[in-house]
């Protein structure tokens, strides 16, 4: 049973359920038991032998199908169970400190950074911790749950995520533009003003030129990231200044309705 302790068995199952809709909730009725009693043993605690065929007898999978699928585990994504996520959508403030978590940064850094206080550092951290969302050592080091970002999805946290992040950014781009401008009309200097390029085009193009386009951006990035990550190891962090990408591209039908929002971008035209 050494095999079935593992995290990556507990991870896949996990993954299982949340791709097929089950809440804990459901689990608890189908196994009948109690809800914290399947956090437990699909968090911290062993899972036995009768708890994992029950959950396959759950998932209609078989213990074969289940190890072929744990050999996989690095190709399966990490995803948020059901209660994570409506968790996260519904108080975005722990999703932000989450992300600041998977970014490296610590409890007593963010701490600092943000101006929290040590009641309010604890209610995050016991938050987080109560939906499984972070683990706590015995050190009392603090780790995400997950070895990488799960994706938000198309739910609510999907909707809140991006709706979040475009407002964001449109809202981030437009105050560095007006700071540039005003700057630029008060005589200062082009090095010492912000620099923001900034555009939209639409053009019509083949599905295969579309692909392509996405093709050679992608191995540009990937190019850019390599020089980017030499500079950060080698270059005077006096030198290095905070460069900000924002990429978005989409190919739409003639006749799609999304495309009038570009119509009436600068104002709608009508009868007046």
């Amino acid at each position: 049973m050494n095999d079935f302790k593992s995290l990556k068995i507990k991870q896949v199952l996990k993954t299982l359920l949340k791709k097929r809709g089950f809440t804990y909730e459901a689990v608890a009725e189908h196994l009948e038991c109690s809800i914290p009693t399947v956090k437990r043993f699909l968090g911290p605690e062993e899972l036995t032998l009768s708890r994992l065929l029950e959950l396959c007898d759950l998932l209609n999978i078989d213990l074969s199908e289940l190890h072929e699928l744990t050999k996989e585990t690095t190709q399966i994504e990490d995803s948020f169970t059901v209660e994570q996520e409506a968790f996260l959508a519904k108080n975005p403030a722990y999703l932000g400190y989450l992300i600041k978590l998977f970014s490296g940064e610590t409890p007593k850094q963010i701490a600092v950074k943000y101006g929290l206080s040590i009641r309010s550092t604890d209610k995050y951290l016991l938050a987080l911790e109560k939906h499984e969302l972070i683990r706590v050592s015995g050190k009392q080091k603090v780790k995400p749950a997950f070895k990488n970002v799960p994706k938000f999805g198309d739910g609510p946290l999907g909707r809140l995520y991006f709706e979040s992040v475009i407002s964001s950014t449109a809202r981030f781009f437009t105050e560095v533009a007006q700071a540039g401008l005003t700057l630029k009309r008060q005589g200062v200097d082009s090095k010492d003003r912000p620099h923001v390029t900034w555009g939209i085009d639409s053009t019509k193009v083949t599905r295969s030129s579309f692909d392509r386009y996405i093709s050679d951006m992608e191995r540009a990035r990937i190019e850019f990231d390599r020089r980017a990550d030499f500079e950060k190891k080698t270059k005077p962090i006096e030198e290095l200044m905070t460069m900000v990408i924002v990429t978005g591209h989409t190919i739409l039908a003639n006749d799609s309705s999304h495309l009038e929002i570009l119509e009436n971008m600068l104002g709608e035209i009508k009868n007046i």
